[in-house]
């Protein structure tokens, strides 16, 4: 019997029960558990959806055995004991297990979602350094496209789809993985184009820019007039900012 099915029947024993006039406390722990059940099976054909749409090729590390048996066992306990079942330890072991296979599910999906990440985390680690001189549009590129893949990262793709899609006014989780290689593209575009713009800056500039953006920073007394000159025309002045150090 599959979780779906014991769902089914606790609806018809808890609406029998209910007539038979059972007491409140068993019908509302009942409830509860079917209620329980119910989220588990609704929760597992989202991740077999979500399975399918990453095409990935495995199953998700749901232990069949351990359900099958929990199941097992609660329905000996119900076939025996009627709604008194739902006060037995088989019935709480059972939760345990629909808990503990679900948390297992749920960092599955969490691990392969990231992985869609993978190829930009060296991007949005050049976006976090926060050492990106170039143009300012640019630069507002970036750190934008950095914002948008990051909370997108955040987001669980089957309890919070909805919240995925309107993060990337999207609709659907194969939309969604559309936007956000794309989003991982236009990143990658950004910092192509600023560090373009680098490379063609004078020497002197580019030891600045290096040293501003090192633990160490650029000393205050060391940016001349003729280096400040420079940075100006390289555009990158507004760049630099003062740090004070209290020693």
């Amino acid at each position: 019997m599959t979780l779906f099915d014991i769902a089914t029947e606790l609806q018809s024993r808890l609406a029998a029960a209910s007539a038979a006039d059972v007491g409140y406390g068993l019908l509302s722990r009942g409830r509860t558990v079917r209620d329980k059940i119910t989220s588990a099976v609704s929760h597992f054909e989202a991740v077999q959806t979500y399975r399918v749409t990453i095409g990935y090729k495995g199953v998700p590390p749901l232990d069949a055995k351990a359900i099958r048996e929990a199941v097992d066992r609660f329905q000996d306990a119900f076939a025996k004991s009627g709604p008194k079942a739902f006060q037995q330890e088989s019935t709480a072991k059972f939760e345990d297990v629909l808990n503990e296979q679900i948390g297992r599910v749920d960092r599955w999906i969490k691990s392969t979602w990231s992985e869609n990440f993978l190829n930009a985390q060296t991007l949005l680690d050049r976006v976090s350094a926060g050492n990106l001189h170039g143009s300012l549009t640019d630069k507002v590129k970036a750190q934008g496209r950095a914002s948008m893949i990051t909370l997108a990262r955040r987001k669980d793709p089957v309890r919070d789809l909805a919240g995925l899609e309107e993060h990337l006014d999207e609709e659907g989780l194969t939309a969604c993985l559309v936007r956000v290689n794309k989003l991982i593209e236009e990143l990658q575009e950004a910092i192509t184009a600023i560090d373009s713009a680098q490379a063609e800056m004078t020497p002197e500039v580019q030891v600045a820019l290096n040293r501003a953006g090192s633990d160490d920073g650029l000393p205050l007394d060391e940016v001349t007039p003729e280096l400040l000159a420079k940075l100006q025309s390289a555009n990158v002045a507004d760049d630099l900012v003062v740090v004070v150090r209290r020693l």
